[in-house]
This record gives structure tokens, C-alpha cells and sequence, in this order.
């Protein structure tokens, strides 16, 4: 349909200058090292139960705290796109407010993110790395959450976790998007919930 989305953001500029339309609020949430540990066991016991059935949970939680990926980036990255010289991989499609498709970018891995790849199965005919849907992903999560009686965590939340020990490792701005890919300090900071203790005076 021939429409002048130009019509649309002149709306909504109204309507948020009127107050009809905010910005969703900013979540805070980040896992303790006691519920990561809940969690990991949960997965542990899981994989014992039914390991040719289970995604491996454990390795895709710590590979989303060590990487800062998205559970759907997650499962779209592939062998092809890994350097492992230069520690890092491209994520294809990556999320982008105006640019949905062919938005492909190349981001840094820890030295722990590294581990966790390089520890994956490889099958000739599969090209990912974690061959899983994002929605399994998810179900497992909230499952796992649940029976543990971890209230309000979501795995999106793992990513606020892996960008702010980023900080509190010592990595200045322009480093930590090396890791996140976020676009700008605004968004960035929106996913960085640094712990005071956790700093290190210089």
C-alpha cells in the first residue's frame, strides 16, 4: 500500500509530546551469582535425564553472559562466520531499528565465549554453531526460572548481565561495542546496571 510514513512519525511525535506515548520502561534486572548457579544446576540435571533431547542449556546461558548475544543471533551464528585468530564472528541479520534484513556486522568474543564455541559439536551437515530455535531457547528458560523460583529474570536479561561485567571489567565504551554491537552510548547505556562492588578503583 502507498503510504508516507512520514505521517507516522509525525504522530507519534505528537502523541509523545502529549503524553500519550512513552518510551517502554528500562529493565534493571540482572541475575545473581546464586540464581546463574540455580540455574546451571537445573540445566546439569536436565541433560542427565535426556541428553539426546535437551538443547544444551548450561553452555547457551553462559555463552549469552559471556558473548552479550541475543538468543536469536545466537542460533544464527555459523562456523563459516568464526575467525578464531581474531576471536571474533559475524552475526548475520543483526537487530537494527530501521533495517530488518542484510544488516550483517562482526563482533569481538571473550576469551570464556571462545571456550564455549569451541567446545560444540560439529556436524558436517549443520552450518551453526547452536542449531536450536530461539523459541526452544526461551521455553527452557522460563521453564528452568520457574521451577527454581527465580521471579521477573528473562534471557534477554543476560545480556544487560554480559554488557555490564564488561564495564566492570575495565573496558571503556567504544570496546564494550566491540562485544554488544549496540549503535550508540543511549542504547548501550540503557543495557549497563554496574554493581559498585564490583569496581575496582584505580
Amino acid at each position: 500500500m502507498p503510504v508516507d510514513l512520514n505521517e507516522f512519525e509525525s504522530a507519534k511525535l505528537l502523541l509523545r509530546s502529549k503524553g500519550l506515548i512513552t518510551r517502554p520502561a528500562s529493565r534493571d534486572r540482572r541475575p545473581t551469582l546464586e540464581e546463574i548457579e540455580q540455574l546451571r544446576a537445573y540445566f546439569q540435571r536436565s541433560q542427565k535425564i535426556r541428553p539426546s533431547a535437551i538443547i544444551p542449556m548450561e553452555d547457551i546461558m553462559d555463552f549469552a553472559i559471556a558473548s552479550s548475544r541475543r538468543q536469536e543471533e545466537i542460533t544464527r551464528l555459523t562456523w563459516d562466520d568464526l575467525d578464531e585468530v581474531a576471536m571474533t564472528c559475524w552475526v548475520r541479520d543483526a537487530k537494527h531499528p530501521r533495517q530488518k534484513w542484510g544488516n550483517h556486522k562482526r563482533f569481538k568474543l571473550t576469551h570464556e565465549a571462545m571456550a564455549i564455541i569451541q567446545r560444540q559439536p560439529r556436524a558436517k551437515s549443520e552450518p551453526r554453531i547452536f542449531p536450536y530455535a530461539a523459541k526452544s531457547i526461551g521455553t527452557r528458560f522460563r521453564a528452568a526460572t520457574a521451577a527454581k523460583g527465580i521471579e521477573d529474570l528473562r534471557f534477554h536479561d543476560l545480556r544487560h548481565e554480559a554488557t555490564s561485567r564488561l564495564f566492570e571489567a575495565g573496558y571503556e565504551i567504544v570496546e564494550v561495542q566491540q562485544f554488544t554491537l549496540h549503535e550508540s552510548w543511549d542504547v548501550l547505556k540503557r543495557y549497563t546496571y554496574l554493581r559498585p562492588e564490583k569496581l575496582q578503583l584505580r
